[in-house]
């Protein structure tokens, strides 16, 4: 939009002129009309104003001092120099004054809506290159704690003061759909950021600070811009420093995210209110973790499900904010992956790993619940499912390998690896099957070993056989074999040669 102010001292061109230039075009804005260049010159540090048409001729600041007093303070404004005199010398030094165009009265309308339809365009090209280099250095502050004095010293904002709006919606069309029809309002002026996936930034410029109540009332702009489609927007404090557009996202991030616990379309709420009704969080997985951990050890699918609702329902009645509800399934996650080896692999066929991108797009708690939980319950019902097939012959391989080198250590870590499956879930497993831990069932191969060979070598002393099935210490196996056979190896040797 060019907004237009026009100063003559004669009140029927002036007026007549405001009401021609409103009628040519929405476009066009006339945003005042002075008596003399002093009454602009005068409005001007509280107004916007694109384009002043000027007369020559007034009482205390004719239109040439105007326009050089408008080029040293204002030099983005451009200017139209208007009388009724033909000299070629006004002309002259109004072009060296650097006046847009010199027009004759009576005003001819096509070559003033021509030179105002150039100026309009002219604008909005310069005004699209500032905002696209205004646009690169605000996304890099957004994402800065401490800005650097060389990237602030590139920054000019439109206005002294700024407030920014953080929004997330159902689209990203239905966020740029918003955005295009607040910039078509009259008097709002923002930048409008694509900041990450699902979270957008405006930049909302203002001559003045915002107080609490002006804040509030942003939200009708939204609400009428919105189009009924499910929008959620925060606001922050009111600022003048670009060094602090940083603090200020996190603010409206803040208020923004609280839109997942907001079951109307539209949720809009400033970082003041969402402080004044905080709440601390604390870790709902203090007295979960421990269950937790068992139920993933047996695979109870529905006990880990059971974990997770009790882990969200503490995260809901804290209204923790998504950042704090990815932390809680992070921790869920990195849980699971402890215990299941096979974890990683379902979970990422299932989706859980593209969880922080899925989470910035959720509209409510309940749809992240949702995708959290579909996650986690399809990897482990895959991992259980298959661990299933594997039961049967997963034991059966550990006994062979047991078998074959009972002399050796059996190391529970290397056996469960060799077989797919945790150590803890193979020690319920073999014993489910065998009837014995693992530990009994070793040491019940070695006996039985160690019997064939008092029986079969009697060229073997006692204390070398007890090496030979992996007991090097004689006491010990001594000790073990009378315990398990009732009599000493030396006795059970006698025996069997007899």
């Amino acid at each position: 939009m060019l907004r237009i102010a026009i100063v003559d001292d004669e009140i029927l061109i002036r007026e007549g002129l405001a009401r021609m230039v409103s009628k040519e075009s929405s476009g066009f804005l006339v945003t005042g009309t002075y008596a003399d260049g002093k009454q602009l010159l005068d409005a001007l540090p509280g107004l916007q104003v694109d384009v002043v048409i000027t007369d020559i001729r007034m009482p205390q600041v004719d239109g040439l001092e105007l326009i050089k007093r408008l080029k040293a303070g204002y030099p983005h404004i451009r200017t139209l120099l208007m009388s009724g005199f033909v000299e070629f010398n006004y002309a002259r030094e109004a072009i060296r004054s650097s006046a847009v165009d010199y027009l004759l009265k009576p005003i001819n309308k096509e070559q003033l809506f021509e030179v105002l339809y150039h100026l309009d365009e002219e604008r909005r090209q310069q005004r699209e290159k500032e905002e696209h280099q205004r646009s690169g250095l605000l996304l890099s502050l957004l994402h800065v704690e401490q800005p650097s004095a060389v990237l602030l010293s590139g920054l000019t904002l439109p206005l002294p003061y700024f407030n920014v709006l953080v929004l997330k919606g159902s689209s990203r069309e239905a966020v740029c759909i918003c955005s295009d029809r607040l910039r078509q309002g009259k008097g709002i002026l923002l930048d409008a950021l694509e900041v990450q996936k699902g979270h957008y930034a405006w930049i909302w410029y203002s001559a003045e600070p915002l107080n609490a109540a002006e804040l509030a009332m942003l939200g009708e702009p939204l609400l009428a811009a919105s189009g009924g489609q499910p929008l959620h927007a925060g606001a922050s404090r009111s600022y003048s420093d670009p060094a602090m557009l940083r603090a200020a996202y996190t603010e409206a991030k803040r208020a923004c995210d609280a839109g997942i616990y907001n079951p109307q379309p539209l949720h809009y709420i400033t970082v003041q209110e969402l402080e004044a009704s905080g709440k601390s969080l604390s870790d709902p997985f203090t007295s979960l973790r421990g269950p937790l951990i068992h139920d993933l050890q047996i695979l109870n699918v529905p006990g880990v499900l059971e974990r997770i609702h009790a882990a969200f329902s503490v995260l809901e009645s804290q209204m923790a904010s998504p950042d704090q509800i990815l932390r809680a399934c992070r921790e869920v996650e990195d849980t699971a992956r402890k215990e299941l080896q096979e974890f990683e692999a379902m979970y990422r066929s299932s989706g859980g790993l593209a969880l922080e991108e899925q989470i910035a797009t959720c509209m409510s708690f309940g749809e992240i619940r949702r995708l959290f939980t579909s996650a986690i319950s399809e990897a482990l019902s895959a991992i259980r499912a298959h661990r299933l097939e594997l039961s049967g012959t997963a034991v059966e391989s550990v006994k062979r390998w047991v078998a074959a080198n009972y002399s050796q250590h059996a190391d529970l870590n290397m056996l469960a690896g060799m077989v797919f499956l945790t150590p803890s879930y193979l020690s319920k497993l073999f014993k489910q099957e065998t009837g014995l831990t693992l530990t009994d069932y070793v040491i019940e191969i070695r006996i039985r070993q160690a019997k064939q060979l008092l029986k079969h070598a009697p060229d073997l002393k006692v204390h070398e056989i007890g090496a030979e099935v992996g007991y090097p210490d004689p006491a010990y196996f001594n000790k073990l074999f009378k315990k398990i056979v009732g009599i000493t190896p030396n006795e059970y040797k006698r025996i069997s040669i007899v």
